[in-house]
């Protein structure tokens, strides 16, 4: 359990802006992509929905880090985004964006995962991320962010300070492992995955009702914002991403951090 926690300034809320920069090995999409969902191809390479997939690292990014402006958020990075793309990965860290280690691929999930092959995965994938950026990351979100039963023990051995791949407190709370405590930062309860289906105008409404929210209860508190490159990123959503920004911008009880800068305060 972490000690009584308050943020910089007093502030009433901190602000989590995370952005997912994903892609999938060969073979494998996202299940939700459009064509996918409506019309799964049993048996065929579904070069649509991979092509759907990529947009976030050739197009979405880029517009997302046009959105943010300066406010600083954590980019969620699979090793083979890094691995394909080092570019557009360096891009986001000399924005000022903290990177994150998000598994090798979006299909490799460590819930699926035996310790070794987990820990190559979480060798590999930050390895990788180190050699493009200069910079080791210090937190881990597991694709679904379903870890394994070892995840967090097999993090703090290979220096992991935070994980986001808990969804039971509102507050950071400090986890022991074998190798030390571990920061645990909640995951979105929302997503552009899930909530985005309702409508663009509905999903900026519901994270500005959800910081309206929070910012009337006592404090302290953590407002999410969790968007991914490949479905935020897109012209629509991205300006309602910017309409969200924009309240936190004109909410001043609110800090906004990165999950670096949130997991030290804990």
């Amino acid at each position: 359990m972490s000690a009584v926690i308050e943020w910089p300034g007093r502030r009433k809320i901190a602000a989590l802006v995370t952005v997912a920069l994903e892609l999938w090995s060969p073979g494998h999409w996202p299940a939700y992509a459009p064509m996918a969902a409506a019309w799964p191809l049993h048996g065929a390479d579904d070069t649509h929905s991979t092509s759907w997939a990529d947009y976030g690292v050739t197009t979405g990014i880029w517009r997302l880090l046009d959105v943010l402006g300066d406010l600083p958020a954590t980019v969620g990075v699979n090793g083979l985004v890094a691995e394909r793309h080092p570019e557009t990965v360096m891009a986001v860290h000399e924005a000022g964006h903290e990177i994150a280690a998000h598994s090798w691929a979006q299909d490799v999930v460590p819930a699926l995962l035996d310790p070794d092959a987990e820990r190559t995965d979480i060798r590999r994938c930050t390895d990788i991320l180190r050699a493009v950026t200069g910079v080791r990351p210090t937190g881990w979100t597991s694709p679904r962010a379903t870890g394994s039963r070892h995840t967090a023990d097999l993090l703090t051995e290979a220096g992991y300070r935070w994980t986001g791949d808990h969804s039971d407190h509102d507050l950071p709370q400090v986890l022991p492992t074998a190798h030390g405590p571990l920061v645990s930062l909640m995951h979105s309860d929302h997503s552009d995955v899930r909530d985005a289906a309702a409508g663009p105008y509905v999903y900026r409404d519901l994270h500005r009702e959800l910081l309206d929210q929070l910012l009337a209860t006592p404090g302290p508190g953590v407002f999410h914002l969790t968007v991914h490159a490949h479905v935020a990123g897109r012209p629509l959503l991205a300006g309602m991403v910017g309409q969200i920004l924009d309240h936190l911008r004109d909410s001043g009880d609110v800090w906004v951090a990165t999950h670096a800068q949130v997991a030290d305060t804990s």
